[in-house]
């Protein structure tokens, strides 16, 4: 058995606005294991912003390398070993992603029946707009057809930004999701934010205060018009009462959390304690998001448009169509 790694450039569509960085590609990276006639493969999406460098990465593979990876016989071995190490997660997630599926080829056996989840082809999923001028709006709605998708995800990064989300809303017509990315200092500002809108069409507002913003995360959630969920506040935490104080609902990514495992117990622990899920994901290939298919099942909310962000994918595991994605990977 051989374990390779090697970078993959991923071109975006638009600019790639959040509010702490702009964007115009992703550079990701593939885990590869060889063995005969058998190739299987997982992803690596890695977030600077989780100080997750391309040099930490492929550092820390030389390493797994040095542990001699041959040695893994089984799915539960190889994610033992991994809870373990320091590794970042994104790259924890791309070996254990690799090796279940190479067991899912050799053994001929689901993704699903592997995890022990249930089977799922098709998922509806929101689409992401980044931040942009509001005269903008209109001619990118159109050009990108975004009114085939039932939802939206709109990047903020300022309370004036209130009126760049009015603006999609006069153009759009579904529900849509407003994803700060830690960009507010006080709940004083997210509720001056806002004001104004109709919660009948908004979802929820996604980590509107920064992960360190403790004592600020309780308040907001005292007096808060709309739903409240965490994303950079979770990475492979367990869910604890730590979040359902704070917020409604947690974004469950599986380069965050590392594990497929780990994922499913935050799935199933926040179901336990009331909160809401979604299951999101980074911006990656096709097959980072054909592996997110196999937990899918069970989530409130599907934000999986990863794929759908960039120009050009060599796996083509994943199509959409009226705002459905349908995986055609067989394991």
């Amino acid at each position: 058995m051989k374990w390779n790694i090697r970078p993959i450039e991923l071109k975006l569509k638009f600019d790639w606005k959040i509010s702490r960085s702009t964007s115009l590609e992703k550079k990701n990276f593939i885990i590869e294991i060889e063995e005969g006639d058998y190739k299987a493969f997982g992803e690596i999406a890695p977030n600077l912003h989780f100080e997750e460098t391309p040099e930490r990465v492929i550092e820390e593979f030389e390493l797994f390398l040095n542990e001699k990876p041959e040695k893994f016989e089984s799915i539960e071995e190889l994610t033992k070993f991994l809870k373990s190490c320091s590794y970042c997660n994104a790259l924890k997630f791309g070996l254990e992603s690799a090796f279940v599926d190479y067991i899912a080829r050799i053994s001929d056996l689901s993704k699903h029946r592997l995890l022990g989840t249930n089977t799922i082809s098709q998922i509806e999923t929101s689409f992401s707009v980044p931040i942009m001028e509001k005269e903008k709006v209109e001619s990118f709605i159109a050009t990108h057809d975004l009114n085939r998708f039932s939802s939206l995800k709109i990047k903020v990064e300022k309370v004036e930004d209130s009126t760049f989300v009015h603006e999609v809303l006069t153009h759009y017509q579904g529900r849509i999701r407003i994803d700060g990315n830690e960009c507010f200092k006080s709940a004083h500002e997210v509720i001056e934010f806002l004001k104004g809108f109709d919660y009948s069409r908004l979802d929820f507002i996604e980590q509107p205060l920064p992960a360190s913003a403790h004592e600020e995360a309780l308040d907001l959630k005292e007096v808060a018009p709309v739903l409240i969920f965490a994303d950079e506040s979770i990475t492979n935490n367990e869910i604890t009462d730590y979040y359902k104080e704070r917020f409604h609902g947690v974004n469950i990514k599986l380069m965050k959390a590392g594990s497929y495992f780990q994922a499913l117990k935050q799935l199933r622990r926040a179901k336990e304690m009331g909160l809401k899920t979604m299951l999101g994901c980074m911006i990656e290939s096709s097959l980072g998001i054909s592996h997110a298919f196999a937990i899918a099942e069970g989530f409130d909310y599907i934000d999986l448009d990863g794929s759908l962000l960039h120009e050009g994918d060599e796996f083509g595991l994943i199509t959409e169509e009226k705002g459905r994605l349908f995986s055609s990977e067989l394991h």
